[in-house]
């Protein structure tokens, strides 16, 4: 199910027609406190929100993103015309946690197509179609384990709390550890486009895992887990890292 935060009523409805029209359940609200109320009681695999039209819009965003981290959350920036002398630009939003970021005049096409993507991407897996498709759904590569059941990770025994899209980032590296994918590639296979400009999206949520896998007190600099391969991309360096820290 999908909630949809956005102030304006009169675009508000524009998004919900679109919505409706493609036959996604929803809510929508027109206050982050409303919202709250609703996400205490309720989980939304997808929430949609208006940013850019008050003064502390990024710091409920983080907040947000914090108290939702099984969402995925796609920031539309605000349609209307009001100017602040305070306004977080595309990259602040990136950094704040949100996993899509919509600039500019609305594209129904456009809105619509990322929206199919992040919703294919919180469609549980059944036990009948992993049988089916062999989907592996508790791997261990080298220190990790991960459990898509549960969305849940472990690194050296700790466990990891993860936002949904780097959770999906990393459950990708750990399928195809060692190997190296650029930015492009990561874009269409966690993010499910692949689009010009948006390689900063990439590099935003790899230094937020990083920083996340850094903060386990068990192993050190476990942020080099994620390599950079300068010029490529990157790629989950497990064997030349534990080789690494037993040669240590």
């Amino acid at each position: 199910m999908i909630l949809v935060i956005y102030r304006a009523n009169a675009f508000q409805q524009t998004i919900t027609q679109c919505l409706s029209e493609q036959a996604f359940l929803y809510d929508a609200v027109s206050s982050f406190n409303t919202a709250a109320s609703l996400l205490s009681i309720k989980h939304y695999a997808l929430i949609i929100v208006e940013v850019g039209a008050c003064a502390d819009c990024l710091a409920r965003i983080e907040l947000l993103v914090k108290q939702n981290p099984d969402s995925w959350i796609i920031a539309l920036e605000s349609q209307d015309t009001l100017s602040l002398e305070v306004k977080a630009d595309e990259v602040d939003y990136f950094d704040a946690g949100v996993d899509d970021f919509l600039k500019g005049a609305f594209n129904e096409r456009v809105f619509l197509a990322r929206v199919r993507s992040h919703m294919r991407r919180s469609i549980p897996i059944t036990d009948a179609k992993n049988q089916s498709s062999n989907v592996v759904d508790h791997i261990e590569v080298g220190p990790l384990q991960i459990d898509q059941r549960y969305h849940s990770v472990m690194l050296n025994g700790q466990t990891l709390s993860l936002t949904a899209r780097e959770f999906a980032l990393l459950d990708y590296f750990c399928r195809h550890p060692n190997q190296v994918f650029s930015r492009n590639q990561l874009l269409s296979a966690v993010w499910g486009y692949n689009h010009e400009g948006y390689e900063h999206t990439v590099n935003t949520h790899i230094n937020r895992l990083r920083s996340k896998l850094d903060k386990v007190t068990s192993m050190q600099n476990a942020g080099q887990l994620v390599q950079t391969v300068w010029g490529v991309g990157y790629k989950l360096n497990v064997s030349g890292y534990v080789a690494k820290a037993l040669s240590a």
